[in-house]
């Protein structure tokens, strides 16, 4: 790439840091414990114990993470360590919240499918490695990381490694129940929206041409009678794979044996349906997926198909041969798999924006900004289309 080229990119990757910051800080959901250090230590202390017994407040550090819509996460660290320690001196301890999406899978008691999932994720290295598990969050290894942006989709390996991962996560066997619910709860985004009475007259005031023109009923109807119309297969699914839950590893302590790329916040993880993950992932490709307010189109058939390549190839080492003799695993209907879902994160990102009762609790964006955000995701999808 040229000097030219490579300024552009420069000058995309630090609007995109800034427009992460904004999201960012409109997403830190609820105020820090004034006790979250004495709680954090208490944690370390009955899960972790060794060198976390000897500890105080006063010879720890608490820090709040940045990132996330549901949970407070914290990095929790000792601030002398001994030598030779045989537990970790570092973890990260996150505290459940209220989840903004409603999974119709476990209406009251969402938090067992997370156990379960964390749990089988550690064990199998393709999530955070798991220290303990408690009433309300849990402890996981804390990770040097970056995520999975512009710079590594241009790295082939890691692009690689990304969809073998997403392979291996498919196939996974979870003793959860095997039940669709995302279609659910885009009817139930589309509802939160209609009775929102403030927004016709917002939509006219920032004059959104798409929303004002394009009927959203309609458009819904059709992306999910193409989704039903493609019988994509049902999958464990990690149903939230952005960019920001890729980790690329940058100290690999815990997961001596596994490449760089490790995936986590599986709490909407459940069986669904396999293009979920990588019409998602696709969606993000060629730009930065914290960018919401920017012009996108699909990346080309032959990057698609590339990346599919790993996928199928990731497959074939875990189910054999015949893996590629069923017509449903042909490159050509995982192509059209990976449009329509990439079609359908469109249009769920844009309801996501439309639902929210920024009166209410819930509200995480500012009203206006919520708006602009759904219409610019609205835009792209029907120009997608």
């Amino acid at each position: 790439m040229d000097s030219n080229g490579q300024q552009s990119d420069s000058l995309k990757d630090n609007k995109c840091m800034e427009n992460e910051k904004l999201v960012y800080n409109q997403l830190m959901r609820g105020k820090t414990p004034e006790d979250i250090k004495e709680q954090c230590l208490q944690l370390c202390q009955d899960y972790i114990a060794g060198d976390w017994i000897r500890q105080t407040v006063e010879t720890i550090e608490v820090k709040r993470i940045t990132g996330g819509l549901t949970n407070q996460l914290y990095k929790c660290s000792i601030i002398t360590p001994e030598a030779n320690t045989t537990v970790p001196n570092v973890v990260a301890i996150r505290i459940y919240g209220m989840k903004w999406t409603k999974n119709h899978v476990y209406e009251h008691n969402e938090r067992l499918s997370d156990i379960i999932i964390s749990v089988m994720v550690s064990e199998k290295m393709l999530g955070p490695k798991i220290f303990g598990i408690f009433n309300g969050g849990e402890i996981t290894a804390f990770y040097k990381h970056r995520h999975f942006k512009l710079e590594e989709q241009k790295d082939a390996k890691l692009a690689e490694k990304l969809f073998r991962k997403m392979a291996r996560i498919h196939a996974m066997n979870v003793p959860i129940k095997r039940k669709h619910w995302m279609l659910n709860e885009m009817d139930d985004n589309y509802q939160l929206f209609i009775k929102r009475s403030s927004i016709p007259q917002l939509i006219d005031e920032l004059n959104c041409e798409t929303l004002k023109t394009v009927n959203m009923s309609d458009e819904i109807n059709w992306i999910k009678d193409k989704i039903i119309e493609l019988g994509s297969p049902m999958v464990f699914s990690h149903n939230d794979l952005c960019s920001v839950n890729i980790m690329v590893l940058e100290d690999n302590e815990y997961n001596k044996s596994e490449d760089q790329i490790l995936i986590c916040d599986y709490e909407f993880a459940s069986y669904g349906y396999r293009g979920q993950d990588i019409g998602s992932v696709i969606n993000e490709w060629g730009r930065v997926g914290t960018d919401l307010e920017s012009d996108d189109d699909l990346v080309d058939d032959n990057v698609i198909k590339q990346l599919l390549l790993y996928y199928i190839d990731e497959n074939i080492k875990i189910f054999g041969k015949d893996y590629t003799k069923n017509i449903n695993n042909s490159m050509d209907q995982l192509v059209k798999e990976v449009k329509v879902f990439a079609l359908f994160n469109k249009i769920n990102f844009s309801l996501f924006f439309l639902r929210t009762d920024h009166e209410s609790d819930e509200s995480a964006f500012d009203e206006k900004l919520s708006l602009k955000l759904a219409e610019q995701q609205f835009k792209n999808y029907i120009c997608v289309i």
